[in-house]
């Protein structure tokens, strides 16, 4: 397609390998398409309870869990996605600034959460040390939730992070 009229010059990696007829970018579609995300903590009766608090102020209206569509391959064939993500673009107030194909200044995409007991600093500029400061820097689209989350009891509050730890 398109490729072709700007990058005129075959590299190694475009040839197709003799031996399985994929090229290296064939190969990288296919590690990326298998690449699982780190494996989740320890699922405790704390972290369920939080798993539901995070449903129930609302984070899960844009950290959702996915389902894949309709496929020929089994594996792959309607299965929930738990990436907590909706992957769309939300004003929360943590933009970047730049305007970006349809992305306006103040607009990022939601990033998924799984994973996240293995990340650190957070947000997508490192602002927020910890999961507690990230939540509180959530504006705009999601001022109602943050403020769900601070009017959370302690117990409650303790379990949601619980369950964000366990991601």
């Amino acid at each position: 397609g398109l490729l072709a009229t700007v990058d005129r010059v075959p590299d190694p990696e475009d040839l197709p390998d003799p031996t399985t007829g994929r090229s290296g970018v064939d190969k990288f579609v296919n590690f990326m398409r298998f690449l699982a995300p780190p494996p989740r903590g320890e699922i405790t009766e704390s972290v369920k309870q939080g798993e539901e608090v995070f449903n129930r102020i609302g984070c899960a209206s844009c950290h959702a869990v996915l389902t894949t569509g309709p496929s020929d391959d089994p594996p792959f064939d309607r299965k929930p996605v738990p990436l907590f993500s909706d992957l769309l673009l939300h004003d929360i107030g943590t933009g970047d600034g730049i305007a970006q194909d349809g992305a306006r200044p103040n607009e990022i995409r939601t990033p998924p959460l799984w994973g996240l007991r293995v990340r650190s600093p957070l947000l997508h500029d490192g602002r927020a040390a910890s999961i507690e400061d990230a939540i509180r820097m959530h504006g705009g689209e999601a001022v109602a939730v943050r403020s769900e989350f601070e009017r959370l009891a302690p117990a409650e509050r303790q379990a949601l992070l619980e369950f964000l730890k366990s991601l």
